[in-house]
């Protein structure tokens, strides 16, 4: 064999498997994703510590033919007040009292703290375990678990580090499981973790203790500087929009006091002074309240510019399952916001 004749021989050879390499990097499953964010699936998140629903919510789930509901099993934050203790346990774990509707997929969904994400290795070993006992104790079986942190750059790597130890531990209960996480709108800026998909939140967009904030849940003035990188954001994606709404009160200084999830009148004049660009003051406080929630045309143009910076629809995901937030939107707008 001539000289030239083995040289190409080896590149040839180094070329096969530099491209075997890559198709063996490919994720199945992520492909598989990518199909099914083409076929626009449709989501909800549930954020309560009991799992009950009404008639309302049923019929939500099944008027809009919802296939995936995320449900929040437990919090995990440091024990204690001092963020420096490495003990980190689970807080305000779901209870079952209802059944879950046959046509629906359940996503166990786990919040982790900033703080407790530096300490994983803690309490890492055992969260598969833990979430494995829950989902055995009620009779599920899911193909999926979410991650929800609010991880940042001096904490990316550790999250990435969880993320791949999680997949390992759970897989030994459920092969082949989907791995998600949440991806808030400064991580685009960020390299990918290593899931098989993310879900966009589009919501807590503002900072909601500034008292000129206008709408700390979701203003598209506020969401628009962090769309540069979606075009480019690697990891397939759905949309989490708001539909939920709260008050933020103030005192009479202007001072950032609480969030306040109460539901108000404030057509009662004889308790509340209208101030304008929603505001009421409290006549026997005196405390100032800004009523914040996302009407349906704010929503539809949040994710209309968020498919067209993104170049392609996305399945989307309502927070969250609530007959007492819901009941503000129309059968019609619910309908337009999944389309």
């Amino acid at each position: 064999m001539k000289k030239g004749d083995i040289l190409f021989l080896i590149v040839s050879i180094a070329l096969l498997l530099a491209t075997v390499f890559v198709v063996e990097r490919t994720s199945p499953k992520r492909n598989a994703i990518d199909t099914s964010c083409k076929e626009l699936a449709k989501g909800v998140y549930y954020w309560r510590t009991t799992f009950e629903l009404n008639d309302y919510e049923r019929d939500f789930l099944q008027r809009n033919q919802i296939q995936k509901l995320y449900v929040r099993f437990f919090d995990v934050d440091v024990n204690g007040n001092d963020a420096s203790d490495d003990i980190c346990v689970p807080m305000a774990t779901i209870e079952f009292r209802d059944s879950v509707p046959a046509d629906v997929e359940i996503v166990p969904t786990v919040f982790i703290t900033p703080e407790a994400i530096r300490h994983w290795k803690t309490f890492g070993p055992f969260l598969a375990r833990r979430l494995n006992a829950i989902c055995q104790y009620n009779n599920l079986s899911p193909k999926e678990f979410q991650f929800d942190c609010d991880w940042t750059g001096s904490t990316r790597d550790t999250y990435f580090q969880f993320l791949e130890e999680m997949r390992k531990q759970l897989e030994q209960y459920y092969p082949s499981i989907v791995l998600s996480t949440t991806i808030r709108l400064h991580q685009l800026a960020q390299s990918p973790p290593n899931v098989d998909y993310g879900v966009l939140m589009c919501y807590n967009t503002g900072n909601f203790k500034d008292y000129n904030t206008k709408n700390a849940i979701l203003d598209i003035d506020d969401v628009k500087p962090y769309l540069k990188n979606l075009t480019s954001y690697s990891l397939p994606l759905s949309l989490a929009l708001p539909a939920y709404e709260w008050n933020v009160q103030f005192d009479s200084a202007y001072k950032f006091q609480m969030l306040d999830r109460q539901h108000y009148d404030f057509t009662d004049t004889t308790m509340f002074e209208a101030l304008g660009h929603d505001r009421y003051r409290d006549k026997i406080s005196q405390n100032i309240l800004r009523r914040e929630w996302v009407d349906c045309p704010t929503l539809l143009s949040s994710k209309d510019l968020i498919f067209q910076k993104r170049g392609n629809p996305m399945p989307i995901v309502l927070y969250h399952l609530d007959s007492t937030q819901l009941f503000k939107y129309t059968n019609h707008e619910i309908t337009e916001i999944y389309r």
